[in-house]
C-alpha cells in the first residue's frame, strides 16, 4: 500500500514534550503526515489518523491531568484495540500502563495496555546511552537487528505477565502488546533506519484495512 501522506497522531503538550526532531523529520520523509495532539487536553484523537507515536517528557508531573481525561483515554484504548500501530517511548510508554504511581503511593490510573504499573522513584533509575538489540517478537525491529538510543528516568514498571512479548534482549526493555510497542529508550530512528519505513508502512496497512471496511 501507498504510505504517502498516511496521518500519524503524535502527543504534544507538558506531559508529552521530548522528540528526536531527527525521528520526526525521518518519518515525515517516509511518507507520514504528522499531526499533533494533547492527552491531557484534547478530548479525541485528530481525525483520520492510521498511527499513534506517544514520546517523552513528564507524564508524571502531569498524572491527575491524564487519569481526569477518560475520553482521550478511551479513544486510545479503542484505536489500540483496532490493531492500529501504537509506538510509545519512556512517558508515552508509562502512559500506556495501567497506572502512575507516586513515590508516596498513590495510583493514577491511565490506559492499562500494559499490564502494569509505573513506579515513580526518589532516585533516578537509568541514565545513560543504550544500544539494544531486538530478540524474536513481531515488532518493527526484526531479530537481532540493532538500535540506539537513550534512558533517562525515576521510574520502573512491575514484571510484565509472560503472555507480553519483549521486543529486546535481556537487559533492554521493550514490550510488544498487538501492534502497540512500548519501551523505556528513547530509540534516536537514525540508528534504525528500517524501523520507521516498517512502523509508517503498517500505518498505510492499517488506513487500507479502514478503507475498505468503510
Amino acid at each position: 500500500p501507498s504510505v504517502a501522506n498516511v496521518r500519524i497522531a503524535v502527543a504534544r503538550d507538558a506531559a508529552f514534550c521530548f522528540y528526536y526532531q531527527d525521528n520526526l523529520d525521518l518519518l515525515t520523509e517516509a511518507g507520514a503526515e504528522l499531526v499533533e495532539f494533547s492527552p491531557i487536553a484534547d478530548r479525541e484523537l485528530p481525525p483520520d489518523v492510521r498511527g499513534l507515536y506517544l514520546g517523552g517528557g513528564y507524564p508524571e508531573l502531569h498524572a491527575a491531568q491524564l487519569s481526569e481525561n477518560r475520553a482521550m483515554i478511551e479513544a486510545i484504548r479503542r484505536f489500540a484495540y483496532s490493531r492500529a500501530p501504537v509506538y510509545a517511548e519512556c512517558g508515552g510508554f508509562m502512559y500506556l500502563t495501567e497506572a502512575i504511581v507516586g513515590p508516596d503511593g498513590r495510583e493514577h490510573p491511565m490506559v492499562g495496555i500494559f499490564p502494569t504499573r509505573a513506579r515513580m522513584q526518589s532516585r533516578l533509575a537509568r541514565l545513560g546511552y543504550v544500544e539494544a538489540q531486538a530478540g524474536d517478537a513481531e515488532g518493527w525491529l526484526m531479530p537481532g537487528e540493532r538500535a540506539r538510543g537513550h534512558e533517562f528516568r525515576y521510574s520502573v514498571v512491575d514484571p510484565m505477565p509472560e503472555t507480553i512479548r519483549r521486543v529486546y534482549r535481556d537487559p533492554a526493555e521493550g514490550y510488544l502488546s498487538g501492534r502497540v510497542f512500548g519501551s523505556y529508550i528513547h530509540l534516536h530512528f537514525l540508528s534504525c533506519p528500517n524501523f520507521v519505513g516498517r512502523f509508517v508502512a503498517d500505518c498505510a496497512r492499517h488506513a487500507l484495512k479502514k478503507d475498505k471496511a468503510i
